[in-house]
């Protein structure tokens, strides 16, 4: 996956701002997390990061969004194309995974889109060595969107 690197930008992360503001410009994004997460939603966030998968009839899905019978809808759509099923099944949506997307601007988006792919592209080569994997993260004017499929 070869992408165009983009940074986080702090100054658009309007809760850290808030924090920063009331604690002095020495206060860290690590300051924050320590502040307002817990271990129990660091936790969690790693199947965010670094998902599960299953295997489907020789496609590999999120375990989170995969379900049998739209697998078999998109099967009649696509006309057996996994790869194909894989990357509309695979397909999600930045925005959409967690509540505030609208206040955290659309490069920073992007840079969640981004550090996804890579750890989900990762995760594939470390579960799945022998095959090869396609992962997009893909920006237009409405949304980010992360997702892969199998390079056969």
């Amino acid at each position: 996956m070869l992408i165009k690197q983009i940074s986080l930008n702090a100054d658009k992360l309007s809760d850290f701002q808030q924090w920063k503001k009331a604690n002095g410009d020495d206060f860290s994004l690590w300051d924050y997390l320590f502040g307002s997460a817990n271990i129990e939603i660091a936790i969690a966030f790693t199947k965010l990061f670094w998902p599960d998968f299953v295997e489907h009839e020789g496609g590999i899905f999120l375990s989170e969004a995969f379900n049998s019978q739209i697998y078999e809808q998109w099967k009649i759509e696509l006309g057996n194309d996994v790869a194909a099923i894989e990357q509309v099944m695979n397909h999600q949506h930045v925005d959409d995974i967690l509540p505030g997307a609208q206040n955290a601007s659309s490069d920073n988006l992007l840079y969640l889109g981004q550090a996804l792919a890579q750890m989900w592209e990762s995760r594939l080569k470390s579960l799945y060595p022998q095959r090869r994997f396609q992962v997009k993260c893909d920006r237009d004017e409405h949304t980010v969107v992360v997702t892969f499929f199998q390079d056969n």
